[in-house]
């Protein structure tokens, strides 16, 4: 039989006091905690009575009314207000809305202390505390059967059955499903979660309370690689309490270290797909239908090639792509990241949104078919070192700019040989670094200093260099054409480098509008 608020009333020794809703007596009360935060509910499941230092309690007649407003909407069952010299009167108004509301306002005297109504209703909710016992124990032995036959098909459903309501794993910034068995929320509820950890920038307290169309739901934080939340919801009873709520949240994220592993074993089988495509090894047959086997179609993918991001980002990158289901294959070479995914902003717009703002990205054609791998990685690539003096970051190989100049290799070729060939016969000969000195100058906006900053070499060393660029090619720097013809000859022979090759990215730019191409 439940403990009700009535009940504790009628202990002698507590000397409680009714002082507004005592129509809200008849609730059951699970625990008692103390709490002098100024938003104690977000600490708090529900169905807990809420012990508060008298001078605490808010001055105004508008503060106490917007407390009383807030615990009866969030669940706690009432408040105990411990009474002292320095307490302020309770408002009138604040009376009449907790009269309005049902909830039950009581007084302690000084005397009283805290602990005592804690023990009181310990002890009279004692015969809960079996239920949540067997609860718990239940909660793991799930888990454990899940771990055992590796899935977690029906885990949340029997999990939900235990605690009397649905539950589901959401990613904490979208909504969206983040443990494959999970069912979505609906979308009222989806929007306002999200709303609300957006107000909260992104942090999630002890519990959220979220209230749509006057019905509850409570999110807790799941311990993840990614932000995470634990959604309880249609109650079928009282909800969880905070206890509860935190041993579903550990299981939880068992459940998706479960997941986390096997998506990570499909990372590694996707990048070696993706390697496959960029060395030009896929072009059989049955090589379209590796890709579209993983939601991409040739037809409609492009390759990205990114620089410059977050290490941490990158590391979680395919996890959180995977949650807003972002078909990919993602490849690590050199100092590039690539990813295939499907043509469009959306996909685009999510690679920005987890490797950051700082990142250069390069977006290849669209791929057609997989022999076009390597082309489409060179053109990738090509693309991100535009993106590099960009400003917002961003390059597609096919805009109208100088990367459409050349719209194969064999145009590349003819302008790398007529520009730079005197130049690399040079190098050749000579072992010396030439094109990559030049290189380096040009991305330094012909700054002696930086360019002898990212080359690691004495200033005048650069400017010699310089001017036996000058005499091997019979071409001025000072010259404006010559820069042009130098840079689109320079970019022309990364895009004819292998991608990611140390050829093609070794050098660090040391302008103040280029990022360096390494980690």
């Amino acid at each position: 039989m439940a403990f009700l608020l009535a009940d504790l009333v009628d202990t002698p020794h507590l000397r409680l006091t009714v002082r507004a809703g005592a129509r809200g007596l008849d609730r059951p009360v699970f625990w008692a905690q103390t709490s002098d935060l100024d938003e104690p509910w977000s600490w708090l499941a529900g169905g807990e009575l809420l012990m508060k230092n008298g001078r605490t309690l808010p001055d105004s007649a508008t503060g106490q009314a917007a407390l009383i407003r807030s615990l009866a909407e969030n669940g706690i069952c009432g408040v105990v207000i411990g009474l002292d010299a320095s307490s302020p009167r309770l408002a009138p108004s604040a009376v009449a809305l907790a009269d309005e509301l049902g909830f039950p306002v009581l007084q302690v005297p000084y005397s009283v202390g805290f602990a005592a109504i804690g023990r009181a209703v310990a002890g009279g909710a004692g015969s809960d505390d079996s239920r949540r016992i067997a609860v718990t124990e239940r909660v793991y032995q799930v888990i454990r059967q899940s771990v055992g036959r590796s899935g977690a098909e029906n885990a949340l459903r029997q999990l939900g059955r235990e605690v009397a309501c649905r539950l589901a794993v959401l990613d904490a910034a979208t909504g969206e499903v983040a443990l494959d068995s999970s069912d979505p929320v609906p979308e009222g509820l989806r929007q306002a979660l999200t709303a609300e950890i957006s107000a909260r920038g992104g942090a999630v307290p002890g519990v959220l309370h979220v209230l749509v169309d006057e019905t509850r739901a409570l999110a807790v934080e799941v311990p993840d690689e990614e932000p995470t939340v634990l959604v309880a919801y249609d109650f079928r009873a009282s909800p969880p309490d905070v206890v509860q709520l935190q041993h579903l949240a550990s299981a939880m994220a068992v459940l998706l270290a479960q997941q986390n592993v096997r998506r990570e074993h499909d990372r590694r089988i996707g990048a070696e797909v993706l390697a496959s495509l960029c060395d030009g090894r896929l072009t059989g047959a049955e090589s379209a239908r590796l890709l579209t086997d993983r939601g991409l179609q040739p037809g409609g993918s492009v390759l990205a090639a990114v620089s410059g991001g977050s290490p941490t980002a990158e590391r979680h990158l395919h996890v959180s792509l995977g949650r807003r289901q972002v078909p990919h294959l993602l490849l690590r070479r050199g100092a590039a990241l690539y990813a295939l995914v499907s043509v469009g902003e959306g996909p685009l717009a999510t690679l920005r949104h987890r490797v950051g703002e700082a990142a250069a990205i390069g977006v290849s054609d669209v791929l057609g078919h997989p022999r076009r791998g390597p082309a489409a990685a060179r053109e990738a690539l090509w693309a991100m070192r535009a993106a590099e003096s960009t400003a917002d970051r961003t390059a597609h190989y096919g805009d109208a700019t100088m990367l459409s100049v050349l719209r194969d290799t064999e145009e590349a070729q003819v302008v790398v040989d007529r520009v730079l060939g005197s130049l690399m016969t040079y190098d050749a000969t000579h072992s010396s670094d030439m094109v990559a000195t030049l290189d380096a100058y040009l991305r330094c906006d012909r700054s002696w200093v930086r360019t002898a900053s990212a080359t690691g070499l004495h200033r005048q060393t650069v400017v010699y260099r310089m001017q036996r660029v000058e005499d091997i090619t019979g071409r001025r720097l000072a010259d404006t054409a010559t820069i042009a013809e130098f840079w689109l000859a320079l970019r022309a022979k990364d895009l004819l480098s292998p991608a990611g090759s140390a050829s093609a990215m070794s050098f660090p730019s040391g302008s103040g509008r280029h990022r360096h191409d390494h980690h």
